[in-house]
């Protein structure tokens, strides 16, 4: 094994306790706000029943929340405010996986005082933000480079997220894949980002507890027609996940344009979320509660419809002005409403449709099917549901994929590039990678143009008279033989030919550099471009692979770039023809 490979290894085991415990910290930071705002300033405990006196108080604990948020975000690291994931994967895209220090702890206090005030946000957000800032600050202090910075930020990712949601696959499959939002990986990350998750996970079951997020009845789905309700299923959740991304940043861009000091934003949204939870409480928090009662079937169905829009809403109201929180969990409450909606209209039992409703929803709107898909089953324990889960999430991310390109947000992940082509962490990879796999021959044509070469007995007089005949910008020399011995160029003679009178003193010779650069036919492109750089030349002489003194013609740097362009665009439309 690679001493590289030991050390990563090292550094995934540690950033999963890391990781294990930033999620503990911040789940006691969101459970200490709640009690707090909701349960000792309003008197209401999420899941329970709304007295009269709270109802009114709640825009009081939003509004504060929001206010409070607001100060630590816009005073402390402007950088914090909004759902977090879309910060990491700015980021490792952007910024070379650099997130400064100071924002994963002003992330874990804003976040837990916008959620536990009844912010309409989930906990995923902050997690992988405060995970991946931790991240990110190890990679510093331990002076890695830009590659190890960008990979240990996924780690910190996903082993933050597999501690508070108890998901270690699915945790290192979001980490992996959120980047990207068509069916693109970092491959090479997986197994440091399971090695991680899992050590989050492991260490929440020993120290927390080994249960799952969410109970569910274990209800097989074993007849024809319900698959055909889970088909349906997905088709009505491709259609939210394309509303969803839309309406919230709708939400925001409003936000964005209010002539209002931004700092105080967020109390206007919470505001906004607390006249709107005086109706419907269910739409404060990240509604796990909720989401259990649904799974139960104990919500009516006009609710669960009008919950679907309201929880969207808020979450726009929260979120998209600039409070800090995750959207993971609001796209669960609105897939969960969904299913259960759906589970009554089919008269069938509320539980599986609820568990398939989440991981389509947010599947398909946040562009990560497969993560979503193994993160829902293991938070729910639901297995026996793989089959109907996949029919489903498969039908809602091709429902989104195809029919948002109509609409201005496509992902709820705006800093998402399609795929790895498109990354700038990636920019030069495949350059490297079409160069190599390249030869000069497949470039060089040596019938292309006919190169004037030069005696180097030759006197300059003669030369001159050559010279303004000829478009060459580089002067090959050979010997009495024909055999290549030197070159020169236009700007090593620049000075020359602005002195007639030296011309008939000079020969060839006396111009021609002898340390010769050359490359021939059998070469690869990737290390005959790198000769380039050596004098920052714009052509190397090509001379035969039997003899380095026969002289071919010239390879030039444009001829060179304009072939990788082409074979990049033939590598594109061999790699993904249908881009999904």
């Amino acid at each position: 094994m690679k001493r590289e490979h030991t050390r990563l290894i090292i550094d995934s085991l540690f950033l999963g306790v890391v990781g294990f415990l930033a999620a503990q910290v911040f789940t006691f930071l969101v459970d200490q706000a709640q009690h707090l705002f909701l349960i000792n300033l309003v008197g209401y405990e999420p899941g329970k029943v709304l007295s009269e006196t709270a109802r009114y108080l709640i825009p009081l604990s939003t509004t504060l929340g929001g206010l409070l948020s607001g100060l630590i975000v816009y005073s402390l690291a402007p950088e914090a405010e909004g759902h977090g994931t879309d910060a990491a994967i700015k980021a490792y895209h952007y910024e070379d996986g650099y997130i400064r220090p100071r924002v994963p702890f002003v992330k874990m206090i804003a976040s837990a005082i916008t959620i536990g005030s009844g912010g309409s946000a989930g906990r995923e957000g902050p997690v992988v933000q405060i995970s991946a800032g931790i991240a990110s600050l190890y990679a510093t202090l331990t002076k890695r480079s830009v590659p190890e910075r960008r990979l240990l930020l996924l780690v910190g990712m996903a082993a933050g997220l597999g501690a508070v949601f108890r998901s270690p696959i699915g945790a290192a499959m979001f980490a992996i894949g959120i980047l990207y939002s068509e069916m693109d990986i970092e491959s090479h990350t997986v197994l440091f980002c399971l090695l991680g998750s899992v050590t989050g996970y492991v260490l929440n079951g020993i120290f927390v507890t080994w249960e799952p997020l969410f109970h569910v009845p274990d209800i097989s789905v074993t007849r024809p027609d319900q698959y055909l309700f889970f088909a349906s299923l997905g088709v009505c959740s491709g259609i939210i996940a394309i509303i969803l991304p839309e309406a919230f940043y709708r939400i925001r861009d409003f936000f964005k344009g209010l002539k209002f000091p931004q700092i105080l934003k967020p109390a206007l949204g919470g505001l906004g979320v607390g006249l709107l939870a005086v109706a419907f409480p269910q739409v404060l928090g990240g509604g796990y509660p909720w989401i259990q009662a649904a799974i139960d079937g104990s919500l009516p169905a006009k609710l669960m419809l009008v919950l679907i829009f309201a929880k969207i809403l808020a979450l726009g109201l929260t979120v998209g002005s600039g409070g800090s929180g995750g959207v993971y969990a609001p796209s669960l409450f609105v897939g969960a409403m969904l299913g259960a909606l759906l589970a009554y209209c089919f008269q069938e039992p509320p539980a599986p449709y609820v568990v398939v409703g989440m991981l389509s929803v947010f599947g398909a709107a946040a562009r990560v099917p497969l993560a979503t898909l193994f993160m829902v089953i293991e938070m729910t324990g639901a297995f026996h549901m793989l089959g109907a889960a996949a029919l489903s999430v498969i039908m809602a991310y091709f429902v989104q994929k195809f029919f948002s390109s109509a609409f201005r947000y496509q992902s709820l992940y705006e800093w998402q590039v399609p795929t790895k082509f498109d990354s700038p962490a990636h920019r030069g990879e495949f350059f490297l990678d079409v160069l190599a796999e390249a030869k000069v021959k497949d470039v060089f044509d040596p019938k292309r143009k006919k190169w004037l070469v030069f005696p180097e007995s030759m006197p300059f007089r003669e030369f001159v008279k050559v010279f303004f005949e000829t478009e060459q910008h580089y002067f090959p020399v050979v010997n009495e033989e024909g055999k290549l011995v030197g070159i020169f160029s236009l700007n090593d003679i620049r000075e020359i030919l602005k002195q007639p009178e030296a011309w008939d003193l000079l020969t060839i010779k006396d111009v021609a550099r002898y340390d010769i650069i050359t490359t021939h036919p059998s070469e690869d492109i990737h290390t005959a471009f790198r000769k380039f750089t050596v004098r920052n030349i714009d052509a190397l002489p090509v001379v035969s692979d039997d003899d380095p003194r026969e002289f071919l013609g010239m390879l030039g740097r444009r001829e060179v770039i304009d072939f990788y362009n082409r074979r990049l665009e033939e590598l594109k439309k061999q790699k993904a023809p249908i881009r999904v």
